[in-house]
C-alpha cells in the first residue's frame, strides 16, 4: 500500500497543485491576484470552523450543527444591534457567549448521558435552524451598520483581507494548541484509546466536553466574521458549511475514528474545497454539478480515511 503512504505524507499538497494547474488551464483569470484574494475570503469560515471540527474529530466525536450555530449568530448579531440597539461590543460578547454554551451543552450531553454524538448534533441542527428561521420570521435581517462589517469587508494595505488575517491568526493559534499542549495531547489520547487514557488519570469527560465548548466559540466567531462579509441577518448564511468543513477535514487527513490528524493539512483540505467550489463557479458548473462533485469528494475523503484504518489494522497482531 505505498500509494497510501505517499498520499498520508503529500497527498492533500499534491491535490491543491493539480486543481489549480487544472482550473488555471479550464479558466486563464483563476491563478488571478484578484481570485487568489477572493478564495482566501472564501474559506476563512470553513477554516476558522475547520479547527474546532478537528479538536471533536480527534476524540472520535462529529459535531454537526455547527452551520446552524453560524446562521444563529449571524441572526441575532444583527437583530441585537439592529432592532434592540445594542452596541456593537456587548452584542458579539452575548452572541459568541451563547455558541459556547451551546457547544457545552453539545459536549455535556455526548460526554456525561453518553448520546452518540452524530445524533445530537444533528437533533442540535435541526432545531437550531428551525429556531433561527422563527425569531427573524424566515427573511433576512437588513440595515446591519458598517461598523460590523469592517471585519469582513475591510482590507489591510488594501489587499490582505483583514477577515483571511483573522483566520491564519486563529488557525495558528488551533494548531499550537494541538502540537504544544496538554490539552492537544489529551485529544489525540482519548481518540487514539479512550480507557486507557482514562485510566492514565485524564479526566476525558472534561476533555471532550472542552472539544465541543470550543468547537462552539469557534462557530460564534465564524458567525460574527460571517456577518461582516455578507452584511445582512441571513438565517441561511451557514448552511451546508459543516459538510464542507467535515469533507476538509477528513481530505487533510483528520480520521474520523479519532486520534489522527494534522490542523495545517486540515486547513489545506478545506483549501481544496474552497478551491474547488472556486473553481467549478468559474468554468461554469451549475449548482446541481457542484453538490454532486463535492459529495463525491466527501466519499472518496472517506474512503481514503478507511483504507488507511484497514492498513493500521492488518499491522496489529492481536494476541488471543
Amino acid at each position: 500500500m505505498k500509494f497510501m503512504h505517499y498520499y498520508k505524507k503529500y497527498g492533500i499538497l499534491l491535490i491543491v497543485i493539480l486543481l489549480s494547474a487544472v482550473f488555471a488551464f479550464l479558466s486563464p483569470a483563476f491563478l488571478s491576484v484578484t481570485n487568489i484574494i477572493n478564495i482566501s475570503k472564501q474559506i476563512t469560515i470553513m477554516a476558522i470552523l475547520s479547527v474546532g471540527m478537528t479538536f471533536v474529530l480527534l476524540t472520535g466525536g462529529i459535531e454537526l450543527s455547527m452551520g446552524s450555530v453560524v446562521s444563529l449568530s449571524v441572526v441575532t448579531l444583527s437583530i441585537y444591534v439592529i432592532k434592540f440597539h445594542w452596541g456593537i461590543w456587548p452584542a458579539m460578547i452575548a452572541v459568541v457567549l451563547a455558541s459556547t454554551l451551546l457547544g457545552l451543552v453539545d459536549g455535556l450531553i455526548i460526554a456525561k448521558i453518553k448520546v452518540p454524538a452524530l445524533i445530537i448534533t444533528l437533533g442540535m441542527q435541526i432545531f437550531l435552524y428551525g429556531f433561527t428561521y422563527s425569531i427573524c420570521g424566515g427573511l433576512p435581517v437588513y440595515g446591519v451598520p458598517n461598523s460590523l462589517k469592517w471585519v469582513g469587508q475591510t482590507y489591510i494595505l488594501g489587499y490582505i483581507p483583514v477577515s483571511a488575517l483573522l483566520m491564519v491568526i486563529i488557525v495558528a493559534i488551533g494548531a499550537f494548541l494541538l502540537e504544544k499542549t496538554y490539552l492537544g495531547r489529551y485529544l489525540f489520547a482519548i481518540g487514539s484509546n479512550e480507557t486507557a487514557t482514562n485510566l492514565s488519570g485524564i479526566n476525558t469527560d472534561f476533555v471532550r466536553v472542552m472539544a465541543y465548548t470550543l468547537c462552539g466559540f469557534l462557530s460564534g466567531v465564524a458567525g460574527i466574521i460571517m456577518l461582516g462579509r455578507i452584511g445582512s441577518g441571513q438565517p441561511s448564511a451557514g448552511e451546508g458549511y459543516e459538510m464542507d468543513v467535515l469533507t476538509g477535514c477528513v481530505l487533510g487527513g483528520v480520521s474520523l475514528t479519532g486520534g489522527k490528524g494534522n490542523l495545517l493539512k486540515a486547513f489545506c483540505g478545506v483549501l481544496v474545497i474552497g478551491i474547488l467550489s472556486n473553481g467549478m463557479s468559474m468554468v461554469g458548473l451549475n449548482t446541481f454539478m457542484q453538490k454532486m462533485v463535492k459529495g463525491l469528494v466527501l466519499m472518496i475523503a472517506v474512503i481514503l480515511d478507511s483504507l488507511q484504518y484497514i492498513r493500521v489494522k492488518k499491522k496489529v497482531k492481536v494476541i488471543q
